[in-house]
C-alpha cells in the first residue's frame, strides 16, 4: 500500500466519523424520492446542505493540515467549522487538542468542556479533560473527570485507573489512592507497579504489617521474579528486622534455589551480620550469575575486602574475583577489581598484571592508569612507566596528574629536557590548585637544576615555596643546592630553620640544615644539627657531613672514623676515599 494511498485511507476514516456526527443533524429530514430534485443538482439553493459541505470540507483540510504537522492552519479550519456547527463534539474535542498541545489550556478547557457535555460516555474526551485539568493543577477537578469517566464509559479501559491513582497521591489522598489500586487488581489482578506503590504507602504510614503483605502477594504472583523477595527482605531491613530478612530469604531459596539476585542480598545480609562462612557461599551462587550486574558484584566484593580481608579467608576472595572475571571477562572494571584485592594483599606485581589487563580492555580510566604508574615508578620501571605515561595521556590529555608521573619517569630516566616538557605542560594545565601547581614547580626546578639552568631552577624554587610555603621538599632542595654553590646563604639559613622547625625529627632536612650551617663556617651549630640527623638516619651521606664539621671543629681522627663508617655504609661523595687517605677535608665541586 503506498504512501498516498494510506494517507488518503486515513482521511477518509476521519471523515466518516466525522460525518456521522454531521448525520445526525439531520436524522429528522424527511426521506425525498428517487427522482432527482432541484436541491440535488444546485445544493447550494438549500441553506442546511450548503452548511454541511463546508463543514465537511472543513474537516478535511484540517485534517490534512494535522497530517502535515500545521497545527496553526489545522485550527483555522476547524474553528471555521466549528462557527458553523459548534455543537459537534468531535470538532470541539479536536479544537481542544491543538489549544492543548500550544499550552493555551483555558481556551482548550473550554472547548474539550462542550465535547463532553455532549458525550459524557466518550473516555477520549474525558481523558483529554483531565489532563488539561491537571495541568492547570486542578487536581480535584482531573480526579472528578476520571471518575466520571468510568461512571459513563462501560468501555473505558483500565490504563486511566492508575492516572486517578497518581492524582489522589498528588492530592494527598492515599485512601483514595488505595481504593484505585484494589479496583484495579480487582480488573487485572496483581501488578508490579500497583504493589510497589501500595507499598510505599503503607510504609509512608507506618504500616509495615500491610506493606509487607503486599509484597508477599506480588512475590507469591511471580515467584521466580527474585528481586520481589528481595524488595520484601529490604522492607524488613529498614524496619531493623535483619534476622527475619534472613529467614525470609533462606525460606524463599530453598523453594528458588537458583535466584541469584536473592542470594546476593542474603550475602550481603549474612556480611553485615559478620558471617562471612555463609556470605561467601551465597555470593559464589550469585557472582556465577549473569543476571547480577558486575557493578553490584563489585560493590559486595569490594565491601568484603575492607570488611574480612584476613589471612583465612584471602584464597576464598581470590577464587570470587576470578569468578568475576570469568563472567564479566570483557569488562575492564573487573580486572581492575581484582588488581585492587591485590593491592590489599600487598601482592603488587599480580595488581600491576590485571591493572594491565583492564586497561588493554578498556583505557578510558584514569584511576586504573594512576595506580600503574605508581606502580612502575615505586618499582623502579622508569621506561615502561614513561611509555605507559604517554598512552595514558593520549586517553586524557587534559590531567595534570598523567604529566606529573611522566615527567617523574623521564627525570629518573636523566631525561631531563623531555621531563621538563612535561612538567611544563602539566603546570599549565593546574588551575585554582596551588598545592598541585608547587608540586609541579619544584619538580621543574629540580630538573632545570640537573639541566644546569641553575638561574631558572632557583627563580622556579621561589615560585614552588611562594605557591606553598608547606612545600619542604622544594624548601629542602632550594636550600641544599644553594648550600652547595655558597649562593645566598642567608635565604638558604633562612628556608631551611622553618623547614626543620616544622620536621624536627626528619633526618634529610636536619642533614640539609646541618650543611648550609656548615657552608656558613657556623661549624658549632652545624655539628649539633648534623649528630642529631646521624642518631635518627644513618645514611652515608648524612655520616659524612657530619664527619666534615668533625674535621672543621679540630677533632681530625673522630672525623676519620666517621668518614670510614659512611664509606662503609655507601652513598657518600666521590672525595670520600681522598678524604680517608689523607686524612683530610676536601670540598666538593659543582
Amino acid at each position: 500500500m503506498n504512501k498516498n494511498f494510506q494517507y488518503f485511507l486515513k482521511v477518509l476514516v476521519i471523515f466518516c466519523l466525522f460525518h456521522g456526527q454531521v448525520e445526525v443533524l439531520y436524522a429528522q429530514t424527511p426521506e425525498t424520492p428517487e427522482i432527482l430534485q432541484q436541491e440535488d443538482i444546485l445544493p447550494d439553493s438549500d441553506p442546511l446542505k450548503v452548511d454541511r459541505f463546508n463543514v465537511e470540507f472543513l474537516i478535511v483540510e484540517g485534517m490534512h493540515f494535522l497530517a502535515i504537522e500545521n497545527q496553526a492552519k489545522a485550527l483555522e479550519s476547524f474553528l471555521k467549522a466549528h462557527q458553523i456547527m459548534p455543537e459537534n463534539a468531535a470538532l470541539n474535542y479536536k479544537i481542544a487538542e491543538i489549544f492543548k498541545a500550544s499550552e493555551e489550556t483555558d481556551q482548550a478547557l473550554l472547548y474539550i468542556s462542550n465535547a463532553t457535555e455532549k458525550e459524557k460516555d466518550n473516555h477520549y474526551y474525558q481523558s483529554l479533560k483531565a489532563e488539561i485539568l491537571t495541568a492547570q493543577g486542578d487536581l480535584p477537578g482531573a480526579i472528578a473527570t476520571y471518575e466520571d469517566l468510568y461512571k459513563f464509559a462501560e468501555d473505558a479501559p483500565d490504563d486511566y485507573l492508575l492516572e486517578l491513582a497518581a492524582l489522589y497521591l498528588y492530592n494527598e489522598e492515599p485512601y483514595n489512592a488505595l481504593k484505585t489500586y484494589d479496583r484495579i487488581e480487582k480488573r487485572l489482578g496483581i501488578l508490579e507497579e500497583v504493589s510497589i506503590q501500595k507499598q510505599k504507602i503503607y510504609l509512608q504510614q507506618n504500616k509495615l504489617k500491610e506493606a509487607l503483605i503486599e509484597g508477599k502477594n506480588l512475590v507469591n504472583a511471580y515467584p521466580k521474579v527474585g528481586g520481589y523477595a528481595v524488595s520484601v527482605a529490604q522492607i524488613l531491613v529498614s524496619n531493623n528486622k535483619i534476622l527475619e530478612a534472613i529467614e525470609y530469604l533462606e525460606n524463599y531459596l530453598i523453594e528458588h534455589p537458583n535466584q541469584a539476585e536473592a542470594h546476593l542480598e542474603l550475602g550481603k545480609l549474612y556480611r553485615q551480620s559478620n558471617q562471612i562462612d555463609l556470605a561467601l557461599v551465597n555470593f559464589t551462587t550469585a557472582f556465577h550469575s549473569e543476571e547480577i550486574s558486575l557493578e553490584s558484584k563489585l560493590n559486595e566484593f569490594i565491601a568484603l575486602i575492607r570488611k574480612s580481608l584476613t589471612p583465612t579467608y584471602t584464597n576464598k576472595f581470590k577464587e570470587l574475583g576470578e569468578t568475576i572475571i570469568e563472567v564479566h571477562n570483557t569488562e575492564a572494571n573487573a580486572f581492575a577489581a581484582f588488581g585492587d584485592l591485590f593491592i590489599e594483599l600487598d601482592q603488587k606485581d599480580s595488581a600491576q598484571f590485571f591493572y594491565e589487563k583492564a586497561v588493554a580492555l578498556n583505557g578510558d580510566n584514569l584511576q586504573l592508569w594512576q595506580n600503574i604508574l605508581s606502580l612502575e615508578l615505586e618499582n623502579n620501571n622508569f621506561q615502561q612507566a614513561a611509555e605507559y605515561s604517554e598512552e595514558a595521556i593520549t586517553y586524557f590529555p587534559n590531567q595534570p596528574i598523567l604529566y606529573l608521573f611522566g615527567g617523574s619517569a623521564y627525570y629518573a630516566l636523566k631525561e631531563f629536557k623531555k621531563a621538563i616538557m612535561l612538567w611544563e605542560q602539566g603546570k599549565s594545565m593546574v588551575f585554582g590548585n596551588d598545592r598541585m601547581k608547587s608540586s609541579f614547580a619544584a619538580q621543574l626546578a629540580d630538573a632545570y637544576h640537573a639541566n644546569k639552568d641553575y638561574k631558572k631552577a632557583f627563580e622556579t624554587y621561589e615560585e614552588a615555596i611562594k605557591l606553598n610555603p608547606e612545600n619542604y621538599f622544594a624548601v629542602n632542595n632550594f636550600a641544599y643546592y644553594l648550600s652547595l654553590r655558597k649562593q645566598n646563604l642567608e635565604r638558604a639559613k633562612e628556608l631551611s630553620s622553618i623547614m626543620v622547625k616544622a620536621n624536627p625529627n626528619n633526618a634529610n632536612f636536619l642533614d640539609t640544615h646541618g650543611w648550609v650551617l656548615f657552608q656558613k663556617g657556623e661549624y658549632e651549630k652545624a655539628l649539633t644539627v648534623l649528630e642529631k640527623a646521624v642518631k635518627l638516619q644513618a645514611s652515608g651521606t648524612i655520616i659524612e657531613h657530619y664527619a666534615d664539621a668533625l674535621f672543621k671543629l679540630g677533632k681530625k681522627e673522630e672525623a676519620l672514623q666517621q668518614w670510614k663508617r659512611a664509606k662503609m655504609k655507601g652513598g657518600a661523595s666521590d672525595l670520600i676515599d681522598k678524604k680517608i687517605s689523607e686524612k683530610q677535608y676536601y670540598e666538593a665541586s659543582i
